[in-house]
């Protein structure tokens, strides 16, 4: 049985040492892709991909400390860190937003899980084929694309089709990995 994340967030403030916990490391698992998927993107001269996933892992156990369950889920809350925190070391290194602003990086999920969110935290790329190929070909594109990090306006470019279309192919994708989960 999957422990939710907020469940695995109370279990791991609970641990006398929880940085060292094995509850700790399976959260850690969970936000590693994610973390470095935003790193990559966000990788420029003046910072690099290590030094952005080493702030989203901050980001990440700052994220536990403060969470409040009653206020929404996990997922979304230490997305919002992760995002504002790599946004915030790449305006530092370039003094300016231009860089942060070509991705779009304040996106998170809906309250609640999705399916995007169940296939961004697994590292089996095996599985993550075999659910996507539920899907027509755009939908496809679309959510590979997606999971890779790039925002919708990059997907569109990359796709040649509307920001919108984009979004709407995203929709459906969801849907259908939501019946079939």
């Amino acid at each position: 049985m999957k422990v939710s994340d907020e469940d695995l967030v109370g279990i791991i403030k609970e641990q006398p040492d929880p940085m060292q916990s094995s509850e700790m490391a399976l959260l850690i698992s969970r936000y590693s892709h994610i973390i470095r998927i935003k790193a990559a993107k966000l990788r420029t001269n003046d910072i690099e991909s290590e030094d952005l996933c080493q702030e989203g892992y901050l980001a990440l156990f700052d994220a536990l400390r403060a969470f409040d369950p009653s206020k929404g889920n996990f997922s979304a809350f230490a997305g919002t860190c992760i995002a504002n925190r790599m946004k915030n070391a790449v305006i530092k290194a370039h003094g300016s937003l231009e860089k942060a602003d070509d991705y779009d990086l304040a996106q998170i999920p809906d309250s609640g899980s999705s399916a995007d969110e169940y296939i961004i935290t697994k590292e089996d790329d095996a599985a993550i084929e075999h659910l996507l190929s539920f899907l027509s070909h755009k939908e496809y594109s679309v959510m590979k694309l997606f999971l890779d990090g790039y925002s919708y306006k990059q997907i569109a470019e990359k796709l040649g089709i509307t920001p919108k279309s984009a979004d709407n192919a995203l929709s459906r994708a969801r849907k259908k990995l939501k019946a079939l989960l």
